[in-house]
C-alpha cells in the first residue's frame, strides 16, 4: 500500500510538472515575447514625447482643465482684492500718522506754553507699528503674485526636466542595473525634480488657495473691522477747517481748540483704538504669513515624503550615506 501511494504521489507530481510547464511554455509565446520587446521602447518614446510637449507647454491645458484655471483665477482675484485693501488701509494710517505726528510736536504759545506731546505718543507709537505692519503686508501680497507669475512661466520646463531624469533613471533600471550609484543619485534628482514640479503646479497655488478661504471665515471680518473704525478716527481727527481767519488771534484760538479736541479724542477713543490697531496687526500677520507658509510646509511635506515612497528611497539610500562609503574607501585607500 505504501509503495502503491509512494508511485500514485510521483505520478500527480510529474503530472502537475507537465501542466506547469505547458503554462509556462503558452504564457511565453510569441506574442508576450513581442510585447515584452516593443514594452520598453514604446515607454521610452512615450515618455520622450511627453517631454517634448512639456517642454512646449502643451499639458499645462491638461492641468489647467483638472481644475487648477479656477484656483489661479481665484488667486489672482484674492491677492488683487487684498493688495487693494492692504494699500486702502496704508493711505488711512498715514494720514493719522502725519496728523498725530504734527501735533505730537505742536507748542501754542498764548502767554504760556501747549505742549501735547505725551498725550499723544502712546496713539503714535502703535499707530506706527500697524503702518509698518500694513506697509509689509501689501509688499508680502505683491511678492506672492510675483512669486505665483515666476512659476508659471518655469512650471512646464521643470516639468519636462522630471520626464527626462525618469527616463534616464529607467533607463539605468533596465539595461544598467548594475550601476547603482548612478541610480541612486537618479533616484535622488528624481526626488528633488519632482517635488519642485509639484511644488511649482499644485502646492504653491494650493496653500494661496487655503489661506484664502482660511483669510475669509477667520480674520477678514476683524480686518475690515479695523479698518473701518481707523478711517472713521482720520474723517473725525483730521476733517479740516475749510473756514477762513484773517486775524491771527482767531487762528492760533482755532489751533488751540483743535489741538484739545484731538487729546480728548484719543484719551476718550485710546481703548478703541488700540484695539483695532491690534486686530489689524494680528490679521495681517495670519493672511500673509501664518496660513500661507503654515499651508505650504505642510503640503510641501506631504509632497516630499509621497516622492520618496514612489522612488522606493528609503532613509538609508541618501546621498550622505554613499559620500560617507566613498571616503572610507578612499581613506581605507591611502592608509
Amino acid at each position: 500500500m505504501k509503495l502503491f501511494k509512494s508511485i500514485r504521489v510521483k505520478r500527480v507530481s510529474k503530472t502537475t510538472l507537465q501542466h506547469t510547464s505547458l503554462s509556462k511554455e503558452t504564457s511565453s509565446g510569441p506574442v508576450i515575447k513581442i510585447m515584452r520587446k516593443i514594452k520598453y521602447p514604446a515607454l521610452t518614446v512615450i515618455l520622450l514625447v511627453l517631454i517634448f510637449l512639456a517642454g512646449q507647454g502643451r499639458l499645462d491645458r491638461y492641468i489647467e482643465m483638472c481644475g487648477m484655471h479656477r484656483v489661479t483665477t481665484a488667486n489672482e482675484k484674492y491677492l488683487q482684492e487684498s493688495f487693494d485693501k492692504a494699500l486702502d488701509g496704508f493711505l488711512v494710517l498715514s494720514g493719522i500718522k502725519m496728523g498725530l505726528a504734527v501735533v505730537e510736536g505742536s507748542e501754542v504759545g498764548i502767554g504760556f506754553n501747549l505742549e501735547i506731546g505725551d498725550v499723544v505718543q502712546a496713539a503714535y507709537d502703535y499707530v506706527d507699528v500697524a503702518w509698518h505692519t500694513v506697509l509689509a503686508g501689501a509688499v508680502v501680497l505683491l511678492m506672492t503674485r510675483y512669486l505665483l507669475n515666476a512659476a508659471t512661466l518655469i512650471d512646464h520646463w521643470c516639468l519636462a526636466a522630471t520626464i527626462l531624469v525618469i527616463v534616464v533613471l529607467l533607463i539605468l533600471k533596465w539595461f544598467l542595473p548594475n550601476f547603482r550609484r548612478c541610480i541612486l543619485l537618479s533616484k535622488g534628482l528624481g526626488i528633488f525634480m519632482t517635488v519642485l514640479t509639484v511644488t511649482l503646479y499644485l502646492v504653491l497655488p494650493l496653500s494661496i488657495t487655503g489661506a484664502t478661504f482660511l483669510s475669509e471665515k477667520i480674520t477678514a471680518p476683524s480686518i475690515q473691522e479695523a479698518q473701518e473704525g481707523l478711517e472713521k478716527v482720520h474723517k473725525e481727527l483730521f476733517a479740516g477747517d475749510k473756514a477762513k481767519h484773517s486775524d491771527l488771534f482767531k487762528k492760533v484760538k482755532r489751533l488751540k481748540q483743535r489741538i484739545d479736541f484731538i487729546a480728548g479724542y484719543l484719551k476718550d477713543k485710546t481703548r478703541e483704538l488700540t484695539v483695532w490697531i491690534i486686530k489689524l496687526i494680528a490679521g495681517y500677520v495670519f493672511d500673509c504669513i501664518v496660513f500661507p507658509l503654515g499651508l505650504f510646509l505642510l503640503l510641501f511635506w506631504l509632497t516630499k515624503a509621497t516622492a520618496k515612497y514612489l522612488f522606493d528611497v528609503k532613509q538609508r539610500q541618501t546621498l550622505r550615506d554613499d559620500l560617507e562609503e566613498i571616503f572610507k574607501k578612499y581613506r581605507s585607500f591611502h592608509y
